[in-house]
């Protein structure tokens, strides 16, 4: 959930909850952008708060009664429709009322972040849900959308959906940018974590393993798996290899933060044991034959070679802890190693090197 700074349109009481939003979105705007050209008008059944200043041309508040859509997709003029400048992260032409429910193009369509417009981010699962439940709802009830926006652009940082029926009233603030002007005091790991792809958290998991062996445990890392970055010291399927006092040790990381697995502890204490999938070439992931494969531009693998150690660590990024695993030599037998270690600065240094990179996560 979003910083509570956010300015978030209040739910209605009363007979007439259209008008009161109407209302609160024109006060609560007009007090940050006071040189607004406020319209109200409808479109494709959506009543429209709009600001028809040239300077910036957008929408303030959408309010309609979710229904079937009256007309075909025009992906042409979807395509059409401007994204927004200097993005750090890729945007989609989103829908202030989701099409599927009757939502139109022209004033409904702003630069939606893609991850929460199509549902790949922890926030983008809640955002889909909540139209899933509007839609549901009925042309009996009201759905509303209220963008936030913190500078003078098209692109909301924030957008508040709410859904009013006669049984159902709720409301729920997404998060739409990741720039710094956008965190507005939020904690950022925490934010990029909400927003983020199942891809880019297995990334930040893996970059935060390197960190830890490096910065708590005094490994010098041989390689990395790519995980979206540039590497200077070498490329490979395995995500880490490293090495302490002569020793070679391959790591595999398994990270968790969206699924039913995060969050949770063993009955002994430990993270949720990691599962290891069997490759195409039979083998189990983190087994010696399974490590031996990924390590010949490495180490020597042929002749005397006898394998190396391997463990898995598991990153939990709801507990923002971590654990090491040990697996035995076919990838079945997985048992704790160590206890369950806190891994927040690590993940927070993780970040910034990923950040630093290529500008988000």
């Amino acid at each position: 959930m979003p910083t509570s700074s956010v300015a978030a349109l209040p739910m209605p009481v009363g007979a007439d909850p259209e008008a009161q939003l109407f209302e609160t979105a024109s006060t609560l705007y007009l007090a940050g952008c006071p040189e607004a050209r406020l319209t109200t008008f409808e479109d494709n059944g959506v009543e429209f708060l709009f600001d028809a200043n040239p300077a910036f041309d957008r929408t303030v508040l959408a309010i309609g009664r979710p229904r079937a859509p009256i007309a075909p997709r025009d992906v042409q003029y979807q395509r059409l429709h401007p994204l927004a400048d200097g993005a750090v992260r890729r945007f989609d032409r989103g829908h202030f009322l989701p099409y599927t429910g009757g939502g139109g193009f022209g004033p409904n369509l702003f630069p939606q972040d893609t991850a929460l417009n199509r549902g790949w981010s922890k926030e983008g699962r809640e955002y889909r849900a909540f139209e899933r439940r509007a839609i549901a709802a009925g042309s009996e009830s009201s759905m509303f959308s209220y963008p936030t926006y913190i500078d003078g652009t098209t692109t909301p940082g924030f957008i508040q959906l709410g859904l009013i029926s006669r049984t159902i009233r709720e409301t729920q603030i997404f998060r739409n940018r990741y720039d710094e002007a956008a965190l507005l005091g939020d904690d950022r790991l925490t934010a990029e974590l909400r927003g983020a792809t199942d891809q880019q958290i297995g990334g930040l998991g893996e970059e935060t393993v390197g960190v830890f062996l490096r910065r708590e445990l005094g490994f010098e890392i041989i390689t990395m798996g790519d995980a979206g970055m540039e590497r200077t010291d070498g490329r490979q399927d395995l995500d880490i290899v490293a090495m302490l006092d002569g020793t070679l040790i391959a790591y595999e990381v398994k990270t968790t933060y969206t699924s039913r697995r995060a969050g949770k502890r063993s009955k002994a204490g430990n993270l949720s044991r990691p599962r290891l999938r069997r490759t195409l070439s039979g083998s189990r992931q983190a087994s010696q034959p399974y490590a031996a494969d990924r390590l010949t531009n490495t180490i020597d693998t042929g002749g005397d070679y006898e394998g190396v150690d391997v463990q898995v660590v598991v990153v939990d990024f709801e507990l923002m802890a971590l654990q090491f695993f040990d697996v035995d030599d076919c990838g079945r037998r997985v048992t704790a190693a160590g206890p369950v270690l806190p891994c927040r600065d690590a993940a927070e240094e993780a970040l910034q090197i990923i950040l630093d990179y290529r500008g988000h996560l």
